[in-house]
């Protein structure tokens, strides 16, 4: 038996209908969230720890930093904390304990001011959204596509992770992978093979991948379409994950993401997390596109996709095969129906916060895929 257990990393998303500001991210492949809204509470994710006799965690809280007066127990790594008082700053930090009653140090603390109630409109956005598929040579690469609107730019990060990927159970991880980031005209606007050789102070401390041979581009992005490429600097292949995160909501808003790449079975599927934020529902469409592509010159298309939606627990809260079993004409009104009826497409209202699509054959087969989020509104 341990005499210690290993301090987990902790992330917070504070959120209200005027802003979104990252507090502090204490390690990657996090799709979390907490927000502060009218009700005066705060709902916190993190990530598990790893050991494998962990028996839950413990949210501490108080209005002193490293004083914590309360705490409230939780099986999994979501917590929720009501009654605060509007105007007070509260500080944050979680323990892991495991079946023998060890308890780890705290995680990384955080903090905010629990915000007024705001009557305006609060405005809806994709704050965050990462995409894990197998990366090979050559022409296959993960695409991604992002379209920015409004009236101001966007700073975004982009993040290629690989090696680390490992360390959470992923087989087959891509050794080296790069970045590059390019605008509607097909211009290179940035491009990164590993973050450490960027100038100091440009990743964010709370960003900076655990392995050099990621990569990371951090850019000021008028509105408007990109795409980011992520490939491998060697030529292997292996899975990786790229991120997109919005490091500015206000004016200018992620509307709509998509990210292309090889979709396999069993453990090498297509994945794509979303974080939605805001402080109320958005109405979203998720498709998932395989044949259609051939059309585009897209090679060895993935034939009858299927699109799981699940929630931040992973609990399945959607699924299609083909688009027009279900929801057909909600998803004719949109405008963009799958041009193929073996694709699949999923029209949901979700309250803000993290979720999962899914992507993979009906049957057996692999092939390159698109998986698509569009935000439609309330």
């Amino acid at each position: 038996m341990p005499t210690a257990i290993n301090t987990i990393g902790f992330v917070i998303i504070v959120m209200n209908s005027r802003f979104a500001r990252y507090l502090a991210v204490a390690a990657f492949f996090s799709l979390v969230t907490g927000a502060f809204a009218e009700t005066r509470s705060v709902t916190l994710s993190w990530e598990p720890n790893t050991e494998p006799d962990i028996a839950g965690y413990k949210v501490h809280w108080g209005t002193s930093s490293g004083v914590y007066s309360q705490f409230t127990d939780v099986p999994q790594t979501t917590a929720s904390v009501s009654d605060l008082a509007v105007g007070i700053r509260y500080y944050f930090a979680v323990t892991a304990y495991n079946e023998a009653g060890l308890e780890s140090g705290y995680s990384e603390e955080v903090s905010a001011i629990v915000p007024s109630p705001d009557t305006t409109p609060a405005p809806q956005y994709l704050l965050n959204i990462s995409t894990r598929v197998r990366v090979g040579g050559g022409d296959n690469v993960m695409i991604g596509g992002f379209i920015i609107d409004g009236d101001s730019n966007k700073d975004i990060l982009f993040r290629a992770l690989g090696p680390s990927l490992a360390n959470l159970g992923v087989p087959r991880v891509l050794a080296d992978p790069t970045l590059e980031v390019y605008d509607s005209t097909g211009a290179l606007i940035s491009q990164n093979d590993n973050w450490t050789t960027l100038p100091s102070g440009t990743v964010p401390a709370s960003f900076e991948p655990s392995s050099p041979a990621e990569a990371v581009v951090v850019a000021s992005l008028a509105p408007g379409s990109y795409t980011a490429v992520l490939r491998s600097a060697d030529g292997t292949e292996g899975n990786a994950l790229c991120e997109l995160y919005d490091l500015s909501p206000g004016n200018s808003a992620v509307r709509n993401i998509s990210t292309r790449g090889e979709a396999g079975t069993g453990d090498n599927v297509m994945i794509g997390g979303f974080i939605i934020g805001g402080t109320t529902p958005a109405k979203i469409m998720v498709r998932a596109i395989g044949p259609s592509l051939a059309a585009f010159g897209v090679r060895g298309v993935l034939p009858d996709p299927v699109l799981e939606l699940h929630d931040k627990d992973g609990s399945l809260i959607y699924q299609n095969d083909n688009w027009r079993a279900e929801q057909a004409q909600q998803i004719i009104d949109t405008t963009i129906p799958p041009s193929d009826e073996s694709e699949s497409a999923i029209i949901a209202t979700l309250a803000p916060g993290a979720y999962t699509a899914i992507v993979h054959d009906a049957g057996t087969a692999q092939g390159v895929a698109l998986v698509e989020v569009y935000m439609l509104g309330q």
